[in-house]
């Protein structure tokens, strides 16, 4: 039985030692990803299993290459880097077939969602001509998505997360501290900073930036305060505050007694203002260096000056080492 048994010619193959029923050559690609055991099954099957995970399957004839070729596209262990990952598919008259992994265009969208936010990148980005190369050759199947349709899922995603951060606040068993800060743009628009200091549950301090939106004039001290309290609100935590720090102008002062009136604070809100300590320390450095501003304002020209051509630094990087050397024979 032995001498009239075929041999095989595909040079992937292992050919078992004994005797099973297949003897008809193997022309499908698929076998270049299994290899027959020597051991048939307990009715006498022939037996193959997969190079990758072992996977074992029946390789008689009868059965197919149906559930095999299943087996390549979900085999976990596989790897898409090399050239095996094209293969010659024969259900499609010979044309070549990537066995990409398929890709889940929701997660696709909210990764690149991610990525503009991380990275400050413009919405735009989604529209650039050699981005959109990368991502079709990564994976021709990707569904690429224009900048308006980008920003919808970044909005989203501050919904989203908007969400999450207001149900962990709500959560916490303790009070919250804001801290809160104007800021002027280039163009004078005038913009208002809340942040949120708190323990959690978990005694591990955590800060979260609540808002930084546009604070239209007047910058008064009551406007500030019903647009904070209107933040508070809508975050649901206007019962939970413990104090907030604020610099020492002027109408930090009246934002603060108008603000009382509409929380519930300890110990009738004594201890709800702080002082900014960063700005205090600051306007004390800019004071003491009002004292010496003469001699800075002199060390200032004297840099412009060296540096206003490249003939003078030479110059000055000359006489620099001639002084060097005199004090060094000194």
């Amino acid at each position: 039985m032995d001498s009239k048994k075929k041999n095989f010619n595909a040079s992937s193959l292992t050919k078992p030692s004994t005797n099973f029923k297949r003897q008809r050559k193997l022309t499908s690609d698929v076998w270049e990803n299994f290899e027959f055991l020597d051991v048939p099954d307990a009715q006498g099957n022939l037996l193959c299993k997969c190079k990758k995970c072992g996977q074992r399957y029946n390789a008689e004839s009868r059965q197919g290459t149906g559930n095999l070729k299943r087996h390549i596209k979900k085999c976990k262990k596989r790897t898409f880097k090399d050239v095996g990952q094209l293969i010659l598919d024969s259900s499609s008259f010979g044309s070549m077939m990537n066995r990409i992994p398929a890709i889940d265009c929701d997660v696709f969208r909210e990764m690149l969602s991610i990525a503009v936010v991380k990275h400050d990148l413009p919405f735009q980005f989604a529209e650039y001509s050699g981005i959109r190369k990368c991502f079709s050759y990564i994976n021709p199947e990707v569904k690429l998505v224009s900048r308006n349709t980008l920003k919808a899922d970044v909005l989203k995603m501050f919904k989203r997360e908007k969400e999450k951060l207001r149900d962990e606040l709500n959560a916490i068993r303790g009070r919250i501290s804001l801290t809160s800060d104007c800021w002027t743009s280039i163009t004078t628009d005038g913009y208002m900073s809340l942040t949120a200091h708190f323990v959690d549950n978990q005694w591990v301090l955590q800060k979260r930036i609540l808002n930084f939106r546009f604070l239209p004039p007047p910058h008064t001290g009551v406007h500030m305060s019903d647009h904070v309290n209107d933040l508070l609100k809508d975050w649901g935590i206007q019962k939970k505050i413990m104090c907030i720090t604020l610099d020492i102008a002027s109408s930090n002062d009246v934002f603060a007694d108008v603000i009382k009136n509409e929380l519930d604070l300890i110990c009738e809100g004594d201890y709800f203002l702080v002082r900014c300590c960063a700005h205090i320390l600051n306007l004390i450095v800019q004071d003491g260096l009002k004292e010496i501003n003469e001699a800075i304002v002199k060390v200032r020209e004297t840099v412009k000056y060296c540096k206003g051509s490249q003939s003078r630094r030479q110059r000055f990087l000359t006489l620099w080492l001639m002084l060097s050397l005199i004090l060094v024979e000194a």
